[in-house]
């Protein structure tokens, strides 16, 4: 099909981009570091069969056809998440970013939830406009299955107080709300999260 030749064309590029940076994790991380994790259950014979070898290295058990059929019926797929969807930090926590699924993904800071870059997913999501920042190659950090990457810390530029919203542009339905508490103002009011909030279930 179509949609799946457009798919497998550019999450190739995705893995071809992984090639060529390092694949090895960082050191431990830092006692008191927040965990973000990023799920799936790619079943690897089907998978790779569409998106070619190597595209699923887990040992999940949901195949393509289903992962399109359930994504096509709820505009998200439930096992390919985001954990947590929400988190209240305080200024100078640490973050750490695992991906714990079988395929690439990405942990994106974007200014609002949108789409990723290959448009037959976002098209099937719900999401046709794409987040402007998952657009911006050079500056995606492709993670790759069974990786860890240190993530920013609270408080820094890169997750300053307030609220911070992330997602994979691969899978725009892969979203986390970040809220980092204003130093000695207590916690942090529940985030607005838009449309990631029809989602909270999972």
């Amino acid at each position: 099909m179509k949609r799946r030749f457009g798919y497998r064309t550019v999450v190739w590029a995705a893995f071809a981009a992984v090639a060529l940076m390092s694949l090895a994790a960082g050191a431990g991380a830092v006692q008191g570091d927040k965990k973000f994790r990023m799920y799936d259950d790619c079943e690897p014979t089907s998978f790779n069969a569409v998106l070619g070898d190597g595209a699923c290295i887990g040992n999940g058990h949901t195949t393509f056809a289903e992962f399109i059929e359930e994504l096509e019926e709820t505009q998200d797929v439930h096992k390919w998440r985001n954990v947590p969807l929400n988190s209240h930090l305080n200024v100078g926590r640490p973050t750490e970013i695992e991906n714990r699924g079988g395929e690439v993904h990405t942990f994106t800071k974007v200014a609002e939830f949108g789409g990723g870059f290959i448009p037959d997913l976002n098209g099937i999501s719900g999401n046709p406009v794409p987040a402007p920042e998952c657009l911006n190659f050079g500056a995606i950090v492709f993670i790759p299955a069974g990786a860890t990457e240190e993530g920013p810390t609270a408080g820094s530029p890169d997750l300053p107080v307030g609220i911070s919203k992330f997602q994979c542009c691969i899978h725009p339905w892969m979203r986390t709300t970040i809220e980092v508490a204003e130093p000695g103002g207590g916690a942090p009011a529940s985030p607005t999260q838009g449309k990631s909030s029809a989602h909270a279930h999972h």
